[in-house]
């Protein structure tokens, strides 16, 4: 059974150099790639064929039952912690069993949130409500590793060696002042850094394919003063802050054409240009298919837009398959589970 591994970063960026982003979304393919949708209520991962554009498989999550609302991938691994849970399962996309335990616990108390694979061994999994996080071998079920971070730690990211734990300060969600980033070698665990973020209940970061972490930075709920703060991994520092994402943003993506995506709850879709550094799609002017806020989103290797849409949560949610921004044109719409939180693209297996 064959693989498909990530493309290190550096040679995404020299593949998108000598092809030009419209030539290389033409050229990269999809056969057997899928969209991850973690959906919160009904407890499971719904699979989108990225080739088809149709529903694939759904892996339920239980037991044990949680609330889980973040993902990552690599190839056919899916790892999502399971919040209230305190444990993190581990999913294989198509018919593949996971390579080792299936359910692997958390201290007690995590509130499982937040996570980064960092190879085809370990992933990083946050635990905001001990303010640490946990290294876990998803192969071995080993989770030994406990790192103290910042207060209410809810994504992490890892550039290179280096793990970065975006801490929200915002306990139960209400920002207690500004937010950090806690940054530390994956193998050297003790010697960390901490990078002050200008704004309050960060909750979200993309590392793109420019080098620069993207994080999100929420606000406080009701004052529509999210924003995004822009940190260099290399010189751990924030570089430029881009006010003007409204109330509560979500996930964002980096876009090969230079765009930075942003889910919004209530915008739909919001643009920051990260040649510019500027909001261009704010408030007002988000892209809301067929008038759904977003609550997540994935991209393809075609560059298209998988956004991921919750409606009242009361039923099943969908994914509005769409076109390169800036036209979006409507592609599929595909049916998931009840209050879709979260997206990765993963792998199916292939048969060598």
């Amino acid at each position: 059974m064959l693989f498909r591994p990530r493309l290190p970063l550096t040679t995404a960026i020299l593949a998108l150099a000598a092809l030009g982003c419209s030539d290389a979304l033409e050229q990269d393919t999809t056969a057997g790639l899928l969209i991850a949708v973690v959906n919160r209520t009904s407890n499971s991962v719904s699979f989108v064929d990225a080739t088809r554009f149709s529903a694939g498989p759904v892996a339920d999550l239980a037991p044990p039952t949680g609330t889980p609302e973040t993902v990552d991938a690599r190839g056919t691994i899916v790892v999502v912690p399971l919040g209230d849970a305190d444990a993190v399962r581990i999913v294989s996309s198509g018919t593949a069993p996971p390579p080792g335990p299936a359910v692997i616990a958390l201290p007690a108390g995590s509130g499982a949130a937040g996570v980064a694979i960092q190879s085809d061994s370990f992933a990083w999994v946050g635990n905001p409500a001990l303010n640490s996080v946990t290294r876990v071998n998803y192969r071995t079920g080993d989770t030994a590793a406990q790192v103290p971070v910042g207060v209410a730690p809810r994504a992490i990211a890892v550039a290179g060696t280096r793990v970065f734990v975006v801490n929200s300060n915002a306990p139960g969600g209400t920002p207690a002042g500004p937010s950090w980033l806690t940054s530390f070698d994956c193998c050297a665990l003790t010697t960390k850094d901490s990078i002050p973020l200008t704004g309050a209940n960060a909750r979200f970061a993309a590392l793109g394919a420019d080098g620069f972490l993207y994080v999100i930075l929420a606000g406080t709920p009701g004052a529509g003063d999210g924003k995004l703060s822009i940190v260099d991994p290399a010189g751990r520092r924030e570089v430029a802050v881009v006010n003007g994402l409204g109330e509560s943003p979500g996930p964002a993506v980096y876009h090969p054409s230079g765009r930075l995506l942003v889910a919004s709850p209530t915008e739909g879709i919001l643009e920051v240009s990260t040649l510019t550094r500027a909001v261009t799609r704010g408030p007002g002017d988000g892209f809301k298919p067929a008038g759904d806020g977003i609550a997540a989103l994935a991209l393809d290797p075609r560059g298209r837009v998988y956004a991921v849409a919750p409606r009242a949560c009361l039923s099943p949610g969908v994914v509005h398959i769409l076109s390169a921004p800036p036209g979006y044109r409507d592609i599929s719409v595909v049916t998931v589970g009840v209050c879709p939180a979260a997206a990765a693209l993963a792998a199916a297996p292939v048969m060598d």
